[in-house]
């Protein structure tokens, strides 16, 4: 053996004596190595380890620094865990006792606000800052009641549950999201709940629940940010906070739901879930949805008479005009017919050549072909209320969307019917005027009185009885005496009447636009830059764009072919030379 064969035989020896020798450093002390590891890259490394403080009045020294502290935290991650405590006595609520803030440093401060006048300044300015995103499960609802309690208000709320919707999972409570998402149970039973938050010394068990609450919002938002990131880590995250902007502030509850399986939409009363593991978004019930896996556009060509492309349309309808002969087959691929008649108008500009441009059969947000849903990018609710010539020839609005689109361009337009609601004072879900009908109470404990003293009369307790019968007798204050011509009176009382208040939100906000607000073409633009701001679509159809019917109306006003009245309400009246 050479010398230099022999070194190089000792090279190979010494390199496998230090691989086994690595192995066997690994193994024996795998723990200590590898369990760092271990906590960065499992679920669990979300639950920071936790670090309690309890403020328990203004001059607390603790006070300063926590908020300090809190501050500090959200310079690199502009998100709080929030939550409140309170107490219930008899069925009154009391003022919040309990203020819980949670970095993702797992800082988890306690507010006793029970034990304070007011709410200091630097805490109302962490509370009211806009940048700082404060995440629960339904912290509207807390903030709502700081609101009415403190008033101070509680800026950027986030419901988890929009963003489990956006990552495909169920949006469940605080308690379920923790187990499925950190394999972290959360004590919530009913009497740590129902506790005496405004004790003088909070009990440990107290403590743990309060701040795990808090410190779990971080962590599964956390999770689910991760859920919605690109795969790729050196894909910046920073525009995540765009795609939630819709749902801030947004209550997770209003609304509607749509159905799981085919995209209908369904009637919910107060639930949000449904009987299936797809949770889908809330959505006004006026019409029935289908999910399509086949070709929605046809692009089919129809010609004037000189054989000038007017449009494309679907090949039902070019059937159509053959089946009346007011049309003629040019040719098969493309499907072309040829008009016998002279049209009402031709193309003119970019509003005629968007119907002529042929469009494609795929979500305009993310390109997906596999199935859609055709949304209503201006709802049908206003739409429907809008004068006959801005209701015709509308498939300018309505785009094809998956499932997924959909669901999440339907929940970002709570936002806007919300803003709308206020706007034009024209409550959509559960306020007074959203009734048509409203149950009178004392007419419907006449009826519930005459029903029961008449059918059930001998069954009836004497003390009950006697209330029944002087309810009537307050009532029918001719009467004297309960006779069974009274109580059959009582029982065909009718206790449902007509709310005075009674608007239909859709109906109210057209009117509002119609007469205040700059007439429809500014309602209509409102919700088509709203779609483009939240939804961000990269694939709409050429020449798309958000003052489509403006244009439309402008170029048949030339034409001759649209009244003033009719402008007017559209806004285009100050636009369009005179006529």
């Amino acid at each position: 053996m050479t010398r230099e064969s022999a070194v190089a035989t000792n090279r190979k020896w010494a390199i496998l004596a230090a691989g086994v020798g690595l192995v066997y450093v690994l193994v024996r002390h795998r723990q200590r190595l590898l369990g760092p590891l271990r906590r960065v890259w499992s679920s669990g490394s979300l639950v920071p380890q936790r670090h309690i403080e309890v403020v328990n009045s203004v001059q607390d020294p603790a006070m300063q620094w926590v908020l300090n502290e809190l501050k500090n935290h959200c310079q690199t991650f502009k998100v709080l865990g929030f939550d409140c405590e309170w107490i219930t006595v008899g069925s009154s609520r009391r003022p919040v006792a309990l203020l819980q803030l949670s970095s993702h440093r797992g800082l988890c401060a306690l507010f006793r606000l029970c034990h304070m006048k007011q709410i200091p300044k630097d805490l109302r300015d962490l509370l009211e800052d806009d940048d700082v995103i404060k995440v629960g499960v339904a912290p509207q609802e807390d903030a709502v009641k700081l609101s009415h309690d403190y008033g101070v208000g509680v800026a950027s709320t986030l419901d988890l549950r929009f963003l489990c919707v956006m990552a495909g999972h169920k949006p469940e409570g605080l308690g379920k999201l923790s187990k499925t998402h950190l394999n972290f149970t959360l004590d919530k039973h009913w009497r740590l709940a129902c506790s005496n938050w405004e004790a003088k010394n909070l009990e440990p068990k107290q403590l743990d629940y309060a701040a795990n609450d808090a410190l779990m919002a971080v962590a599964i938002y956390q999770k689910l940010c991760r859920d919605l990131q690109p795969k790729y880590f050196w894909q910046r995250s920073h525009s995540l906070r765009n795609k939630f902007e819709p749902f801030l502030d947004v209550d997770f509850t209003k609304g509607f739901s749509l159905s799981p399986t085919s995209g209908g939409v369904t009637r919910s009363k107060g639930s949000t879930e449904s009987k299936g593991n797809k949770w889908l978004p809330k959505k006004q019930p006026y019409r029935q949805m289908t999910t399509r896996t086949k070709d929605f556009y046809d692009n089919c060509l129809l010609q004037a008479p000189d054989g000038e492309l007017l449009c494309t349309i679907d090949r039902r309808k070019a059937s159509w005009y053959l089946s009346q002969d007011l049309g003629t087959r040019i040719s098969e691929e493309p499907f072309t017919v040829r008009l016998n008649f002279e049209p009402a108008g031709r193309a003119v500009a970019d509003v005629g050549r968007y119907y002529q441009t042929p469009k494609e059969n795929q979500c305009v947000v993310c390109g997906d072909r596999d199935a859609y849903i055709r949304k209503n990018v201006v709802p049908r609710e206003y739409r429907k209320h809008f004068p006959i010539v801005m209701k015709s020839h509308t498939s300018h609005d309505v785009l094809l969307l998956c499932p997924t689109c959909h669901q999440l361009s339907n929940i970002s337009d709570l936002r806007v019917r919300s803003k709308l609601a206020a706007e034009c004072e024209a409550p959509f879900k559960h306020e007074d005027g959203s009734v048509k009908y409203r149950d009178d109470p004392q007419l419907k404990r006449v009826q519930s009185a005459g029903k029961a003293l008449l059918y059930h009369g001998a069954k009836i307790p004497a003390v009950k009885k006697a209330e029944m019968q002087q309810t009537l007798l307050d009532y029918y204050t001719n009467q004297t005496a309960i006779t069974e011509e009274l109580l059959r009176q009582a029982a065909d009382v009718e206790y449902r009447v007509e709310n005075t208040d009674y608007c239909q939100h859709g109906e109210r906000v057209v009117q509002q636009y119609r007469d205040n607000f700059g007439g429809l073409v500014e309602l209509e633009r409102l919700w088509r830059e709203h779609f483009l701001h939240t939804m961000q679509p990269r694939f709409l159809p050429e020449l798309w764009n958000v003052n489509h019917n403006a244009d439309r109306l402008e170029v048949r006003a030339s034409e001759g072919r649209v009244d003033k009245a009719d402008l007017a309400v559209a806004g285009v009246d100050a636009k369009v030379k005179e006529i």
